[in-house]
This record gives structure tokens, C-alpha cells and sequence, in this order.
């Protein structure tokens, strides 16, 4: 996996990890901090989800498997255009800036994802 991946693979672990972390052990904290409002049971629905995603993450990090990662990226591209999408239009409705940073958040980490592909490719060419 070239170095960009990899990068980009740290963030999102750590990322995914202490959101999930907060999202089981502080789930009104994260309901507050949301435009989607407290919900605790669905805030642990998706930290338990994160848990999940980690385990994935850290296990195509670990072991380099060209074909695994190709299907872990494609899921976190359209993931996060699907992700982004969802911040956007909640956006366009509420007008609410923590749903557009989601959004932007979201299409640059697609774009990075899609860069970091394109690295792996040509480097499994020469």
C-alpha cells in the first residue's frame, strides 16, 4: 500500500475509533453536538457500526491484498459520497454549517481515496 493509503488509512482508524468511542460511552454528548438531534439508541447503532468498519480498516492496513483493497476503497468512495450526499441535502434544508462541513469533509476524503487508487495503480504497473 503506498504511503499516501496508508496516511489517509491512520486518520480514518484513529478517526472512526474515537468517534465510535464517544458515540457508545457519550452518545447525548454526540446527539447534541449533531444537527440530526439526540437519539441514543441510534448513536450506539453507529459506533457499533464504527467498531465493525475498524476491524475492516485495520485489517486491510495490516495485510496488503490488492483486490481487498480495491473493494475496501470503492465501499469508503461511495460511502463517503453517499455520507456527503446526506450532510449536503440536510444542509440545503436546515442551512445548518456543521452538515456542510460534513459534506466537505466527506467529498475530499472521496477525492483522496480516489488519488490514493490512482498512486496503487500506477505503482502496480512498474
Amino acid at each position: 500500500m503506498n504511503l499516501f493509503l496508508r496516511v489517509l488509512f491512520i486518520f480514518l482508524i484513529i478517526a472512526i475509533l474515537g468517534a465510535a468511542i464517544l458515540q457508545i460511552f457519550a452518545p447525548e454528548y454526540m446527539g447534541r453536538n449533531s444537527a440530526y438531534g439526540i437519539s441514543i439508541g441510534w448513536q450506539r447503532e453507529i459506533g457499533f457500526w464504527n467498531i465493525a468498519v475498524f476491524v475492516i480498516l485495520i485489517t486491510a492496513y495490516r495485510n496488503y491484498n490488492w483486490t481487498y483493497l480495491k473493494s475496501i476503497l470503492l465501499a469508503l468512495i461511495l460511502g463517503g459520497i453517499g455520507i456527503g450526499g446526506n450532510h449536503f441535502v440536510h444542509y440545503l434544508k436546515m442551512h445548518q454549517m456543521v452538515n456542510l462541513i460534513g459534506a466537505v469533509e466527506n467529498y475530499l476524503l472521496v477525492l483522496a481515496w480516489i488519488i490514493g487508487w490512482r498512486i496503487e495503480e500506477r505503482m502496480k504497473k512498474f
